[in-house]
C-alpha cells in the first residue's frame, strides 16, 4: 500500500483518543504535557503516536501535521519576510538591520 494510500484511510482508522491526541501533537506539545492533560501515562501517548504514525503512513511529527491540515495536492509556499531580490527592484533586508543575510553581525565603520 502506497503511503498516500495510507493517508487517505488513516484518518478514517483512527479511534477517537487518537484523534485528540494528533490536535496536541500539532500544536507541538511535549507526550509529557499531552498524558498529563488527557489524564493517561506517557508511555500509552507514545503508544497512541506510534500507531497515528503508522496508520497515518509518516515517520514523524512534521510529516503528520502537514498530511492533516495540508489539503491534497496543495503546494507549500515559503513565507518570505522581505521583498525577494529582482521582484521589486529592492534586495531583501534581513528582519535585524545590525545583520547581514548571513545572520553575522555587520562590522562597524570607522
Amino acid at each position: 500500500m502506497k503511503r498516500t494510500d495510507k493517508a487517505a484511510t488513516g484518518m478514517a482508522a483512527l479511534t477517537p483518543r487518537e484523534r485528540d491526541v494528533i490536535g496536541y501533537v500539532a500544536a507541538g506539545k511535549p507526550n509529557k504535557v499531552i498524558a498529563l492533560e488527557l489524564g493517561i501515562s506517557m508511555r500509552t501517548i507514545e503508544t497512541h503516536r506510534a500507531r497515528i504514525f503508522h496508520k497515518m503512513g509518516v515517520r514523524n511529527a512534521v510529516e503528520l501535521v502537514r498530511r492533516v491540515y495540508a489539503p491534497a495536492g496543495a503546494v507549500t509556499e515559503l513565507l518570505l519576510l522581505e521583498p525577494v531580490a529582482g521582484l521589486d527592484g529592492e534586495a531583501p533586508r534581513h528582519p535585524d538591520p545590525g545583520r547581514d543575510l548571513s545572520g553575522r553581525y555587520a562590522r562597524a565603520q570607522d
